[in-house]
């Protein structure tokens, strides 16, 4: 499930990294606080890997940036994209912003204004944009034992595979099964553009593209529904249908 939030406010300023903020005004408004201590600490596991299984976007209007004070200031209105495969972390959201006049996003007081619910569609054939860069990295191991994290271009053929593997395994996190059926993923982005993000003192390389998958609908649900690549729960990776138009 899919929620647009717009928002109003007299100011809306935040650090120019604020993956962070959103992350903690997602969990934040979950009332019930079990489960919110399980899907901020736990999640839902596959192994040794967890997976939150909900993405969100970068806030999304007209802004002007401060680059002395490496702050961005956001004017009139904004929205936010909130995406999760858990429908039990939407309702939350919808009920928290129904019923409250006004919601903290970091210092900034804003008003929920609208929010809209959309539904992945029945198909077979995706072509989507990012909302917030995708990030997609492997651990390499040196001849002398210390590890490194190498970075993936989506022009790189392990990009593409890194998002199989991961949708793959999110598949059988959700469903307890290997999946058995066709995902074809090409980046059809002429010049994909690479942002560098702090998040929690390390920095990510990610990546702003554009997309196509063609597959079965419930691996395209997944995709659309948890985002791609890593990192989806703290504000990489959740993308778009191109030809979705935010009112």
């Amino acid at each position: 499930m899919r929620l647009y939030i717009k928002f109003s406010f007299e100011q809306l300023e935040l650090p120019t990294e604020y993956n962070n903020i959103l992350q903690g005004f997602v969990y934040n408004i979950i009332s019930e606080e079990k489960y919110r201590k399980f899907l901020h600490d736990k999640g839902y596991q596959l192994g040794k890997r967890t997976y939150k299984l909900f993405s969100f976007s970068r806030l999304l209007g007209k802004f002007e940036l401060n680059k002395e004070n490496k702050t961005i200031k956001f004017l009139n209105e904004a929205k936010l994209i909130i995406s999760s495969y858990d429908t039990l972390l939407a309702e939350f959201i919808i009920e928290k912003v129904g019923t409250f006049d006004s919601l903290r996003i970091g210092r900034n007081i804003v008003r929920p204004e609208k929010i809209e619910i959309f539904e992945f569609p029945q198909t077979q054939k995706i072509v989507v944009s990012t909302k917030s860069p995708i990030t997609v990295y492997s651990t390499i191991e040196k001849d002398d034992g210390k590890k490194f994290t190498k970075f993936h271009s989506p022009n790189e053929d392990d990009f593409i595979r890194i998002l199989k593997e991961n949708l793959l395994r999110k598949y059988q996190t959700i469903h307890e099964t290997p999946f058995k059926g066709e995902l074809h993923i090409e980046n059809i982005a002429e010049k994909p553009k690479k942002v560098i993000l702090q998040y929690k003192n390390r920095k990510l390389d990610g990546w702003i593209t554009v997309l196509k998958l063609e597959g079965d609908y419930e691996i395209l649900k997944i995709a659309y529904d948890t985002g791609l690549g890593s990192k989806n729960s703290a504000g990489f990776g959740c993308i778009e249908l191109v030809d979705k138009v935010l009112t």
